[in-house]
């Protein structure tokens, strides 16, 4: 199989597009699925969810990135560990912190005091309470692999293409166990996380692969792709036959995985955006993703509030003009700074630990 190459230096414009592309189809999803009648409802629950093919193609974008933004120099597991940090975090608070305004100004009941502490931690689907807003659960399984990836680096197997492919694999092997669990017992079991974690550890073979022309890594990736097309759709049925609560359809679900895939491989290879526009999108989509829902249920607030009643396709696109605004603007004035100043802390951190280093040799 031959494939385009990438430079090896320089930032990868098209993966900042194919993320600005993923945002907005989980965008669209979220506007569109409250109103949605007739056929398309019936494609969207029955047949393709948009927003879980955007999240798919972040979880492969993860996989495409994140195991290759660990810093050279001293301390770079520490420096790389404080740079995710304030890249998640500062955006994150806020997000969660306005959207509980949003609710106290609605009149809406507020979550438990509880439940609010334990989603400052991002990490509240492990002990058992629920997202503020419901597209928090994707943030739990990036922030696992991010430990994944930083506990693969201090052992210094990070890279392997052997532990990369047995990571991508045993997750969908864990994936395959939890769906026929979830099959048997008919009880919600996280299938999501594994097969999440399996797509993104194929995102670093495949960047492996795409980036730096290794045939090992490219041979393994492919094999890992077809276990996808093979695997998903069988683990869709195993999980998802039974709706437990969640509007679950398996064909929706195998559907949107292999399509999430399928556009990630596209635009990574044969069809690459690289258009200012999408690069844009793709460097507020963080906050897109976690301020639209704050945008669409604001639209819907103030709309009521004033009395006007618009048609729904024009309350959609307000909605989307409010989203991208307000990306832009938590964009710059807290994302992209939190992420400087991240990166200035682990400048510190770094020439602390050389200092050390010199004086330690000096002694000796």
């Amino acid at each position: 199989m031959s494939m385009p190459r990438a430079p090896k230096s320089g930032r990868l414009t098209y993966i900042d597009s194919m993320r600005g592309i993923a945002a907005l189809l989980v965008v669209l999803m979220h506007n569109v699925q409250p109103i949605a009648t007739g056929s398309v409802r019936t494609v969207i629950y029955d047949i393709i969810d948009p927003g879980k093919v955007g999240v798919v193609m972040f979880f492969a974008i993860s996989g495409f990135v994140i195991p290759f933004s660990f810093p050279k120099g001293a301390a770079p597991l520490e420096r790389f560990l404080i740079s995710r940090f304030f890249r998640l975090y500062p955006a994150y608070w806020l997000s969660m912190a306005t959207y509980l305004l949003l609710l106290l100004l609605a009149g809406t009941v507020l979550p438990s005091i509880i439940n609010i502490a334990a989603n400052t931690t991002m990490a509240q689907m492990a002990i058992g309470q629920p997202n503020i807003i419901g597209v928090y659960w994707t943030l739990f399984i990036e922030l696992q692999f991010y430990l994944l990836c930083a506990g693969a680096f201090w052992a210094g197997c990070l890279h392997r293409p052997k532990f990369t492919f047995g990571a991508s694999l045993g997750m969908l092997a864990v994936a395959a166990i939890m769906a026929l669990t979830r099959f048997y017992l008919e009880r919600k079991v996280p299938v999501a996380i594994p097969l999440s974690l399996s797509i993104m550890f194929w995102g670093t073979l495949w960047r492996e692969s795409l980036v730096n022309g290794s045939r090992e890594h490219r041979l393994y990736a492919c094999i890992v792709l077809a276990l996808f097309v093979v695997a998903i759709p069988i683990i869709s049925l195993m999980a998802y036959d039974v709706d437990l609560g969640l509007e679950e359809n398996w064909v929706r679900y195998a559907i949107s995985y292999l399509a999430g895939i399928a556009l990630f491989f596209a635009f990574s290879t044969k069809i690459r955006f690289a258009g200012k526009t999408f690069v844009w999108l793709g460097s507020i989509s963080y906050s897109l993703y976690l301020f639209h829902v704050h945008a669409r249920d604001l639209t819907q607030l103030v709309l009521s509030a004033i009395g006007i009643g618009l048609p729904e396709w024009i309350s959609v696109l307000i909605s989307f003009a409010v989203a991208i605004g307000i990306a832009g603007l938590v964009f710059s004035l807290l994302e992209k700074p939190s992420i400087d100043f991240g990166h200035r802390v682990g400048a510190i951190v770094a020439a602390r630990r050389d200092r050390l280093r010199q004086s330690a040799t000096m002694r000796t």
